[in-house]
């Protein structure tokens, strides 16, 4: 993240941090402490496709999610799903 925040303090320009951003802590730190602009998920991301809506969950956010999606909410995060609209 040193080189993100270097970048971003010297050209003014949005970054994007990349690189081993794994845990939902981690990804929001980044972007909360300004470290960052955008943060761009790999590993993670094969890992698991829905880790986006996962972080939701963690952080007690929503997610847009399209009508298919509805019905399969998880029952331990009743509320996650909102119809995308």
């Amino acid at each position: 993240m040193p080189l993100a925040r270097r970048v971003k303090e010297e050209t003014g320009m949005a970054v994007m941090a990349v690189g081993l951003i794994t845990e939902f802590e981690q990804a929001e730190s980044i972007v909360g402490t300004g470290d960052a602009d955008l943060i761009s998920l790999a590993r993670a991301l094969l890992y698991n496709p829905r880790w986006p809506w996962h972080a939701a969950a963690h952080f007690g956010a929503t997610v847009s999610a399209p009508n298919q999606y509805l019905r399969s909410e998880p029952r331990q995060h009743a509320g996650l799903f909102k119809q995308a609209g």
